[in-house]
């Protein structure tokens, strides 16, 4: 039996600042578990009538997102504290931490990525999923800290994996509403992308097959087209689910926003943006071929995610020359040159690890990247209905606000929900934005009870009632932080948020018998498997 367990819990007891922010935040490059293979994608029995098209898929990246781990790589990575290996073992493939003189073993259950560029892992415990802090580079034919590590000198395996990184990664994702990162067991029904992430419900349409029970991409209005593509190769600077709804509700052939809202930062002269892995729709939109195309041009243009190019050079530079086709200037390399070599440069990202990706801003003349400034305005990439327009901009005012330590961001949304906080008296998550927007304006008794509402509305939610005990400590109210803090580990005894919280209580009550049990619940949950 392999040992998974944080030693002494030394790793929860040191849980980081920065670990607490990611707990609601979005993590988007990640690891996973080795629990029951997950169940059969139904869009396999796509290949009886459509073969070339599924056998090409098969061989595009998209394909690859998701996978159990096997035999992995063998490295190491130090850390201020000691290091991270890789090694194998007969149980499979291990990850092993010392920090501080503590050794402590990881199962690697899952891989994230294709592999193209890199590797990320997950590790799965009792049913929960944590990221680890390492990634397998594959220009660098090694491992390195995965993105959002590196500025910890101590990085442990404590990040949760929430379903909006999953989302994107998987093809699709069970988690248990009101947690962090609990799954269902297995965790996913399909691990890789299939297609009916693009095409619609291959059920629906093998009951019935017909054109006008399946989704084709490239005959649906821009928006709806576009949103096919931009679920997940559009992050913005945030993402905003509409009430009730899940990242899962997502329907091919609906525009996105009838799910969830882009925000984006509003273009500064002078300025092109950070450059990230997951905002080519955004770079797209900047050059001068999408704004002249009048909406023509869009991803399927020169993506075929059915076809992988033998000769990339030569594919690409005959999808330009199909627009591109006067003469060029007597300085221009000829038309057998790599068009996409000069115009769409490979550059390093903000949010890719030791990596580069293709620039789609499509410039005549590439100029260097030139990030947003911190103050700049966000919006809606697309506007959702009319009735959601303000509830979604004051979510993602607050959410902007907290990642750049903004107060004026953060009490424009908060003043902006109580504009429409009688229209959404239901709505949990938007008496939690205004929990969350009280507690960092020092408001804590309003804080509570906003936090009380959303408690109210969402009761078997682990995550609001930690919450909620936040703001108890906050105000003062050790008594009722602890009522909080011990029912959201009785509804999820590995949220890691409350029992770091829960250990401070104790700690500051000068309980240490109900510290040291709640030590040895969590470690034995840990090395359970």
């Amino acid at each position: 039996m392999i040992r998974r367990s944080f030693g002494n819990l030394s790793a929860i007891a040191r849980l980081s600042a920065f670990a607490l922010v990611m707990a609601f935040a979005f993590t988007c490059f990640g690891a996973a578990t080795s629990s029951p293979p997950a169940r059969r994608d139904e869009s396999l029995a796509c290949k009886d009538c459509h073969r070339s098209e599924v056998e090409g898929y098969a061989r595009s990246p998209m394909a690859h997102s998701l996978r159990i781990a096997g035999i992995e790589p063998r490295g190491v990575v130090p850390t201020a504290k000691g290091s991270i290996s890789a090694e194998l073992s007969s149980g499979g493939s291990l990850q092993i931490l010392d920090s501080g003189g503590t050794r402590s073993e990881f199962h690697v259950d899952y891989v994230i990525g294709s592999g193209r560029h890199a590797s990320g892992y997950l590790i799965d415990i009792d049913n929960h999923l944590f990221q680890s802090p390492i990634a397998y580079y594959r220009g660098r034919h090694g491992y390195g800290l995965a993105p959002g590590f590196e500025p910890n000198a101590d990085p442990d395996f404590t990040r949760p994996i929430t379903p909006g990184c999953l989302f994107c990664h998987s093809g699709k994702a069970v988690p248990v509403s009101g947690t962090r990162d609990e799954y269902a067991s297995p965790p996913f029904d399909a691990l890789t992308i299939g297609c009916s992430r693009c095409h619609g419900s291959a059920a629906e349409h093998l009951a019935d097959p017909g054109p006008g029970n399946i989704v084709n991409p490239g005959k649906l209005a821009a928006a709806e087209r576009d949103s096919i593509c931009e679920q997940c190769h559009l992050i913005g600077v945030a993402r905003v689910l509409n009430p009730g709804k899940t990242f899962g509700d997502f329907k091919p052939g609906e525009p996105l926003e009838k799910t969830f809202t882009v925000y984006h930062n509003v273009p500064v002269p002078g300025a092109t943006g950070n450059f990230r892995v997951i905002s080519q729709a955004e770079q797209l939109a900047l050059s001068v071929c999408a704004r002249r195309s009048n909406g023509k041009l869009w991803c399927g243009t020169c993506h075929d995610p059915h076809y992988l190019p033998a000769e990339p050079i030569a594919y690409y530079r005959a999808k330009c020359l199909c627009c591109h086709n006067t003469a060029f200037p007597k300085n221009h390399p000829s038309k057998t040159s790599n068009c996409i070599g000069c115009h769409m440069p490979r550059r390093d990202t903000t949010d890719g690890g030791h990596t580069a990706f293709t620039d789609h801003r499509i410039q005549r003349r590439p100029e260097p990247q030139v990030s947003d400034p911190d103050k700049a305005d966000i919006a809606a990439w697309r506007e959702p209905d009319p009735s959601l327009q303000v509830r979604n901009q004051a979510i993602a005012l607050i959410q902007v606000g907290m990642q750049r330590r903004s107060p004026a961001f953060i009490v424009h949304g908060y003043r902006l929900l109580t504009e429409v906080q009688s229209q959404f008296a239901d709505d949990s998550d938007l008496y939690t934005w205004m929990g969350k927007a009280l507690l960092l304006g020092k408001q804590f008794a309003e804080a509570q009870r906003a936090f009380d509402i959303a408690l109210k509305l969402d009761p078997d939610s682990p995550v609001k009632e930690a919450d909620a005990g936040q703001a108890s400590v906050a105000d003062g109210n050790i008594d009722a932080a602890r009522t909080h803090f011990e029912r959201s580990l009785q509804l999820d005894p590995l949220d890691l948020t409350a029992v770091y919280s829960l250990l401070q209580v104790y700690q500051e009550q000068g309980d240490t018998t109900s510290g040291a049990a709640l030590l040895g619940r969590v470690d034995q949950a840990m090395k359970q498997r």
